[in-house]
Protein backbone atom coordinates (compact mmCIF):
# COMPACT_ATOMS: atom_id res chain seq x y z
CA UNK A 1 0.00 0.00 0.00
CA UNK A 2 1.46 3.18 -1.41
CA UNK A 3 0.74 6.55 0.84
CA UNK A 4 0.76 9.68 -0.80
CA UNK A 5 3.28 11.66 0.79
CA UNK A 6 4.35 15.31 -0.29
CA UNK A 7 8.17 15.22 -1.57
CA UNK A 8 9.17 17.49 1.00
CA UNK A 9 7.17 18.48 3.97
CA UNK A 10 9.78 21.40 4.58
CA UNK A 11 8.93 22.41 0.49
CA UNK A 12 4.97 21.82 1.67
CA UNK A 13 4.54 24.10 4.71
CA UNK A 14 6.59 26.58 2.71
CA UNK A 15 4.27 26.60 0.21
CA UNK A 16 1.54 27.02 2.41
CA UNK A 17 2.35 29.95 4.66
CA UNK A 18 3.22 31.45 1.26
CA UNK A 19 -0.35 30.88 0.23
CA UNK A 20 -1.90 31.72 3.75
CA UNK A 21 0.13 35.00 3.66
CA UNK A 22 -0.67 36.37 0.13
CA UNK A 23 -4.42 35.52 1.19
CA UNK A 24 -4.05 37.98 3.93
CA UNK A 25 -2.75 40.64 1.82
CA UNK A 26 -5.27 39.81 -0.83
CA UNK A 27 -7.77 40.93 2.25
CA UNK A 28 -5.86 44.08 2.68
CA UNK A 29 -5.77 45.19 -0.46
CA UNK A 30 -9.65 44.90 -1.07
CA UNK A 31 -10.54 46.48 2.41
CA UNK A 32 -8.29 49.49 1.57
CA UNK A 33 -9.48 49.95 -1.66
CA UNK A 34 -13.53 49.62 -0.20
CA UNK A 35 -12.22 52.16 2.90
CA UNK A 36 -10.79 54.35 -0.32
CA UNK A 37 -13.88 54.10 -2.31
CA UNK A 38 -16.13 55.14 0.22
CA UNK A 39 -13.64 57.86 2.14
CA UNK A 40 -13.51 59.64 -1.48
CA UNK A 41 -17.21 59.37 -2.03
CA UNK A 42 -17.86 61.50 0.81
CA UNK A 43 -15.15 64.29 0.05
CA UNK A 44 -16.60 64.39 -3.31
CA UNK A 45 -20.88 65.19 -2.08
CA UNK A 46 -18.55 67.51 0.03
CA UNK A 47 -17.01 69.84 -2.24
CA UNK A 48 -20.24 69.39 -4.74
CA UNK A 49 -22.26 70.46 -2.10
CA UNK A 50 -20.20 73.54 -1.20
CA UNK A 51 -20.41 75.18 -4.64
CA UNK A 52 -22.62 78.00 -4.48
CA UNK A 53 -25.75 78.18 -7.26
CA UNK A 54 -27.48 80.99 -8.50
CA UNK A 55 -30.86 81.43 -7.13
CA UNK A 56 -32.30 84.83 -8.77
CA UNK A 57 -30.13 85.68 -11.85
CA UNK A 58 -32.25 88.71 -12.93
CA UNK A 59 -33.24 91.70 -10.97
CA UNK A 60 -36.89 91.87 -10.31
CA UNK A 61 -38.99 93.05 -13.00
CA UNK A 62 -36.58 91.64 -15.52
CA UNK A 63 -37.60 89.17 -18.75
CA UNK A 64 -35.48 86.53 -19.89
CA UNK A 65 -35.62 86.63 -23.86
CA UNK A 66 -33.22 84.09 -24.81
CA UNK A 67 -30.65 81.14 -23.20
CA UNK A 68 -28.35 79.56 -25.12
CA UNK A 69 -25.53 77.15 -23.65
CA UNK A 70 -21.97 76.96 -25.54
CA UNK A 71 -19.96 74.60 -24.27
CA UNK A 72 -20.47 74.54 -20.13
CA UNK A 73 -21.09 78.35 -20.39
CA UNK A 74 -24.62 79.42 -20.28
CA UNK A 75 -25.63 82.89 -21.86
CA UNK A 76 -28.75 84.98 -21.35
CA UNK A 77 -30.34 88.07 -22.61
CA UNK A 78 -32.55 89.76 -20.21
CA UNK A 79 -34.43 93.02 -20.72
CA UNK A 80 -35.88 95.43 -17.67
CA UNK A 81 -36.88 98.95 -17.20
CA UNK A 82 -32.91 99.69 -17.40
CA UNK A 83 -32.31 98.03 -20.38
CA UNK A 84 -30.61 94.68 -21.98
CA UNK A 85 -27.98 92.38 -20.22
CA UNK A 86 -26.24 89.32 -21.02
CA UNK A 87 -25.36 86.84 -17.83
CA UNK A 88 -22.81 84.42 -17.89
CA UNK A 89 -23.29 81.55 -15.53
CA UNK A 90 -20.65 78.62 -15.53
CA UNK A 91 -23.49 75.25 -16.14
CA UNK A 92 -20.98 73.16 -13.84
CA UNK A 93 -21.29 75.12 -11.34
CA UNK A 94 -23.71 77.63 -11.17
CA UNK A 95 -21.24 80.29 -10.44
CA UNK A 96 -21.77 83.87 -11.70
CA UNK A 97 -19.03 84.45 -14.43
CA UNK A 98 -20.04 88.04 -15.15
CA UNK A 99 -22.60 90.73 -16.43
CA UNK A 100 -22.75 92.99 -19.85
CA UNK A 101 -24.59 95.99 -20.03
CA UNK A 102 -26.11 96.10 -23.49
CA UNK A 103 -26.21 99.76 -24.86
CA UNK A 104 -29.68 101.14 -25.65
Amino acid sequence: MTTDVPASTASYRGLLALVIILGALIMIGVGALIAGAMLGAGRRAEAESAQPFITAVPAPGARLESAELQGNRILMRLSSGEGDELVIVDANSGRLLGRVRLGQ
